[in-house]
Order: structure tokens, then C-alpha cells, then sequence
């Protein structure tokens, strides 16, 4: 039976952008853990590989990576009775109030986020006044997930622990690191705001092809739907795909039992536009798990679709190469 004792453990952790500390520092424990070699890239990234053989790995190499942060807050002013905060890329809650955690040098106390709305102006967030706070101090949601029978699964953060548990299963997986490629598992910081990280991984690691690992909106419109396994990115804000890189991952999937749903959006983004503006020639797939709510208070998965991430990642690692997965470039 699969236990979700690591999602758990990542929804706990309070990380917005530029303050990823503890989802980082709980990856490398899980990491090495499983028996593998990890890497710190400063405060921007960190990354595990099997322990080398003795003899050179000729294999090309695999990235498959997933962001440490969520949206968030910061206090930007101390007041009398409250601090102001802004936001730390783009959370969003309707109400006029949400439950909120405070982060400070001595610890997280709870909080009530407020909101106002001035009719000429952005909205303007505020929390009580708590001792000891600081300009720069951190605010997240509170997390309190829940799971259903039917293997639903409502919680803030699951954009993108979801892909950080991703990592974690398949650390557990000499498969994993057994197949066609040599294998880096790649966690960044700041994707929602900066994307620092994975640039700094991506010239860290120099893959020959990137799974990018994430969250996405549920859109009927689209057929994209809660359920139905994976989302491969075609277009956004952050990478294109040809129609025949399309045609070549959604046959690889088919061909290996894996449900596979496509989306096409000209906004919005993910780290895979980190590569390419490293200069690297890597093909990037972006492979995200529905949601609805995103970035709110409640985000809603369903664990099937986790799973079913976990198989196609695991399908690529062990037979990308002969699947013709990197064969995407232009013909000579």
C-alpha cells in the first residue's frame, strides 16, 4: 500500500520563495536515506545521483526536478497594531480573512491574514502584530490536508510538494538510477518568483534531457480534468513544444501504459525556461499534476495522477534513450 507519510512531512514545511530551508534540508535527509550522493547549490538548489561505479557513466543524463516553494508573503512595514505584508509571487485567498502562519527567527506563531480591498488600488494585506517580528519575515497558509477514500487530496502547497514527493518516491527506486540514463534528482528554489534556482541547476548539472515536474490548473475546456493522469505542457509562458516532440512523448507514454493529457497556454510558466536561457540544448518536458484551487488555501489533487507521474518519470529513466526521447532537434 503507498503511504503519503513524505507528502505530509513537505505540506508541514513553511517555504515561499527565497525560503525553501526546510523542504530543502528534509529532501536531503530523504535523499540520502535512499543511499544517494547529494549536493547543496548554495541557497538555490540542491540534488542527488547514485554513488559513481568505479568507471565512467557514459549514459546521458537525466534531470528531473520540481520546485521547493510556494506562494507567500513577506512584512514589508511595521505598524502600531499590525504589519502590512505583500506577496511572494501569487497566492490568493477570496475572503476578506485566512489562516496564516508566521515564520520568525524564533519560531512560527499563527496568524489571521487580512485583506482589504481599496477601490483604486491593489489589495493590501495585514496580520496582527506579534512580537518580535521583522521586515522580511515570512507568512504562509496554514496547512491541515486532507485525504479522502477515494484518494482525494485537499491542501494548501500541493503546487509544488506534490512534485517534491515525486522526488522522494523515486529515490526509493534502484530502478530509478538503473535504466538508460544517469539520473539527478533536482530540487530549485524561487520558481515562483525569480526562478533563480533552476538556472542555477541547470548549469550545475548540464542534462542531456529536463522532466520538469509541477502543478497546473484543471480546464475542462482544455479536457484537462482531475484523474486523468498527467499534464504535458505544449505551450506557456516558459517552454514550446513541436508538434513532433508531442507526438513522440505522448506515443512513449501510450506505449507505456501511462494516461497522458496535454495543455496549451501563451502565460504563466514553469522552470523549464531555465534551460535554454542557459544555453543548453536539453530537451525540457514539463509533466504536471492537475489541480484545482491553485495557489489558494485549498488546493485539490487527486493521488492517482501522483502515481501515474511517478510510472511515466520511472518509463522515461529506464527506456527514454531508445524511445527517442532525445530525439527531438532539428533533422540535419
Amino acid at each position: 500500500m503507498t503511504t503519503y507519510d513524505d507528502l505530509l512531512a513537505l505540506l508541514d514545511c513553511h517555504s515561499t520563495p527565497g525560503d525553501e530551508d526546510e523542504v530543502a534540508a528534509f529532501l536531503l535527509r530523504r535523499w540520502r536515506a535512499a543511499g544517494l550522493c547529494t549536493t547543496a547549490h548554495g541557497t538555490y538548489a540542491v540534488s542527488a545521483a547514485a554513488p559513481a561505479s568505479g568507471t565512467d557513466d557514459v549514459r546521458p543524463t537525466l534531470l528531473i526536478c520540481a520546485h521547493m516553494d510556494s506562494p507567500g508573503y513577506t512584512v514589508e512595514r511595521i505598524g502600531k497594531d499590525s504589519a502590512k505584508i505583500i506577496r511572494l509571487g501569487h497566492p490568493s485567498f477570496e475572503e476578506s480573512e485566512a489562516c496564516g502562519v508566521l515564520k520568525t527567527r524564533t519560531g512560527r506563531t499563527l496568524v489571521t491574514l487580512r485583506r482589504t480591498d481599496p477601490s483604486d488600488a491593489e489589495p493590501e494585506y495585514h496580520i496582527p502584530l506579534v512580537p518580535g517580528v521583522e521586515r522580511g519575515d515570512r507568512v504562509c497558509f496554514v496547512a491541515q490536508p486532507e485525504m479522502t477514500s477515494n484518494g482525494v487530496i485537499r491542501s494548501p502547497f500541493l503546487d509544488n510538494r506534490l512534485g517534491c514527493f515525486v522526488l522522494c518516491a523515486l529515490a526509493s527506486r534502484p530502478d530509478v538510477f538503473a535504466g538508460e540514463f544517469r539520473v539527478v534528482l533536482g530540487a530549485t528554489a524561487s520558481e515562483e518568483m525569480g526562478g533563480f534556482g533552476a538556472r542555477v541547476l541547470a548549469a550545475a548539472v548540464r542534462p542531456d534531457l529536463v522532466v520538469c515536474l509541477d502543478a497546473t490548473y484543471e480546464a475542462p475546456e482544455q479536457g484537462v480534468l482531475l484523474g486523468r493522469g498527467p499534464v504535458l505542457t505544449l505551450s506557456d509562458a516558459s517552454v514550446l513544444l513541436s508538434c513532433r516532440t508531442r507526438d513522440r512523448v505522448c506515443r512513449f507514454c501510450a506505449d507505456a501504459g501511462v494516461p497522458l493529457q496535454t495543455e496549451v497556454y501563451n502565460y504563466s510558466g514553469t522552470d523549464a525556461r531555465a534551460f535554454p536561457h542557459q544555453g543548453l540544448s536539453a530537451p525540457v518536458l514539463p509533466l504536471l499534476v492537475a489541480t484545482q484551487g491553485n495557489h489558494s488555501p485549498v488546493e485539490t489533487a487527486v493521488l492517482d495522477d501522483v502515481q501515474e507521474t511517478i510510472r511515466a518519470v520511472a518509463a522515461v529513466s529506464a527506456r527514454g534513450v531508445s524511445g527517442g526521447l532525445l530525439a527531438t532537434g532539428h533533422e540535419a
